[in-house]
């Protein structure tokens, strides 16, 4: 049977609100009531609550992110999976906890403060950042810490992003460097900053490298990679290399077309589990520091600590998916 406050009180002959006293640090308790009040914490090895305590200092330790998917897709997303991983790395280390929801509705900004009403929710975690988000323009009107995972224009707030940009010209500089000539880019949703950073690397890698890249948008979706490969082979399949905005997009990718025989050099993007099992080459934007560093940021916002946006750094894991072309075709 756990000890709860009340009985560390009557042990003490003390009230409930001396050992809140002492277990928050007071000096309003004497020396010789906070020693015999810690000898009983101590003898029962008691330990608070965390979130009560938290409550009645009017913060609670639990921090809040909000999905904007399907419930199963959030299950599903291996991105969401490595991402929720390093943010609760980081709270569990602290003693803090997360909150995850989802709403698919058009009401948002309703929705978050209906969330800060509650006072439930110390801050938020932001994903899926578009321009002109009005999630950013409404936690800033309110002053409530929020975090942005990801860039856009304005970056009015604290931000964690991965160097999208290096990444995808990494991607092409690879596919050029075994001997890609036409290279397809299927990217992801239309207009969104994290689409606009990866074309723009493209565009670079495919300018400074001089080599052909055409670009279709494939919204993140492997259902849609497969409409718009159908498409392109009814007009005559003739790209030599293929880079997907996802591991997935990548995986529907490499299984449609092994289907009529074709065999590409394919990369991804995200390095998921499943890309090491296929052996994809993709673009590894170290999701879980991603997620760590931003429970963190959010933790020291709260707390009233100095942050600073970070961006972390991208790398290209090059498995058989394009090295088994390199040593096959182009020695």
């Amino acid at each position: 049977m756990s000890i709860k406050i009340k009985d560390i009180a009557e042990k003490a002959n003390v009230s409930v609100a001396t050992v809140s006293r002492v277990l928050n640090g007071s000096d309003k308790v004497s020396l010789e009531t906070r020693q015999k009040v810690m000898k009983v914490i101590e003898k029962y090895n008691y330990k608070p609550d965390k979130i009560a305590t938290s409550l009645r200092r009017k913060k609670t330790g639990i921090y809040g992110i909000i999905f904007s998917v399907k419930g199963g897709r959030v299950l599903e997303d291996t991105y969401s999976t490595k991402f929720l991983k390093g943010v609760l790395n980081y709270l569990s280390q602290k003693g803090l906890k997360l909150i995850v929801d989802i709403h698919e509705s058009s009401d948002i900004v309703e929705y978050y403060n209906s969330v800060i009403q509650s006072k439930i929710i110390d801050g938020f975690i932001l994903l899926d950042l578009r321009k002109n988000d009005e999630r950013v323009q409404f936690l800033n009107q309110e002053k409530f810490p929020f975090v942005v995972i990801g860039r856009n224009d304005e970056n009015d707030f604290i931000y964690v992003d991965s160097d999208n940009v290096s990444g995808s010209y990494m991607a092409i500089k690879h596919l050029k460097e075994i001997k890609c000539k036409k290279i397809l880019y299927i990217s992801g949703n239309r207009g969104i900053p994290v689409s606009e950073q990866r074309l723009r690397g493209v565009e670079s890698a495919s300018k400074d490298l001089n080599v052909q890249v055409d670009v279709v948008f494939g919204d993140f979706d492997e259902e849609k990679t497969v409409e718009i490969l159908k498409a392109l082979l009814k007009k005559g399949f003739d790209y030599d290399g293929i880079f997907c905005a996802s591991d997935t997009m990548a995986y529907a990718a490499i299984k449609f077309l092994k289907r009529f025989g074709i065999e590409v050099p394919i990369i991804g993007y995200d390095n998921i589990p499943l890309s090491e099992v296929i052996g994809l080459t993709t673009v590894d934007q170290n999701i879980i520091k991603i997620g760590y560093s931003a429970a963190e940021s959010l933790d020291k916002l709260v707390n009233g600590e100095e942050v600073v946006s970070l961006v972390v750094p991208s790398k290209l894991v090059k498995r058989s998916s394009t090295l088994n072309f390199s040593k096959k075709y182009f020695k």
